[in-house]
């Protein structure tokens, strides 16, 4: 009986939760076939779990295009999350200034699974697309952002990154266990890490880890943009960075 529990579905609420995580700034509208089948559910089953998340004002039906978006009750949860996660509020002035020194975007990431969440951005002065709105999730292996927190994290955690498929987005991506190890060990000897085109070609970043306490890092700062303004500056944007970084940790620190 114990064996049958652990391999049947999804309940209603797991499915109810994976159907809002579907909704994204790429897809803010889905009608109940295209839901249906990212969620892996029949048509019938997802137009009764989408009545129901209505019901309740979690997801609201445009009646022009019979689709459904985010309602005002996931609105209303993030504008209470926001004002827990102090981090949003403090983090605007202190990105604000290293857009100001550097030219180029700033970001606050943090990790989900084996994604990094921008949870913060100030767009630099040069229009650069760069797929780190807020929200946004990218992988963690090839990111500055994933790599400034997973560099710190738990051993038990890495180890289990680096044996799970380390997917190439371009021919910088590092897809051997062993190339990323040892990067994980020089950003935690560094204190911050570059990122040449390993996710985006022709974009570089920086980024460095945002601690709680001295030894728990729970976010991440840092920039991005074009190669060719970027790496000239290298030495000098790291400071930065680095500056903003202890910035940002004092200011958690000083909250917690």
């Amino acid at each position: 009986m114990t064996e049958h529990k652990k391999i049947r579905g999804h309940t209603s609420l797991e499915n109810a939760l994976r159907a809002l995580k579907s909704f994204s700034e790429d897809e803010p509208e889905m009608g109940v076939s295209e839901l249906s089948k990212k969620l892996g559910l029949g048509v019938s089953t997802t137009h009764r779990l989408l009545s129901t998340l209505a019901q309740e004002d979690f997801v609201v039906k445009n009646p022009a295009t019979n689709k459904y978006t985010i309602g005002l009750s996931v609105l209303q949860l993030t504008n209470t999350v926001t004002e827990q996660i102090r981090i949003i509020k403090e983090s605007q002035p202190v990105l604000q200034r290293l857009t100001e020194e550097t030219g180029e975007s700033s970001h606050i990431g943090i990790i989900d699974g084996e994604h990094v969440i921008y949870l913060q951005k100030v767009d630099g002065i040069h229009p650069v697309k760069l797929d780190s709105h807020l929200g946004k999730r990218n992988p963690i292996h090839c990111t500055s952002s994933g790599q400034a927190i997973l560099a710190f994290q738990p051993e038990e955690m890495i180890t289990d990154r680096l044996f799970r498929p380390l997917k190439e987005y371009t021919e910088y991506t590092l897809t051997e266990p062993e190339e990323l190890k040892r990067k994980l060990i020089n950003i935690r000897s560094n204190g911050f890490v570059t990122s040449n085109q390993e996710f985006r070609k022709n974009i570089y970043s920086i980024g460095a880890p945002i601690y709680k306490t001295s030894n728990n890092v729970i976010a991440s700062i840092n920039i991005a943009g074009p190669v060719q303004r970027i790496k000239p500056n290298k030495k000098n944007f790291i400071d930065k960075v680095l500056e903003a970084s202890r910035q940002l940790s004092s200011i958690i620190q000083q909250r917690s």
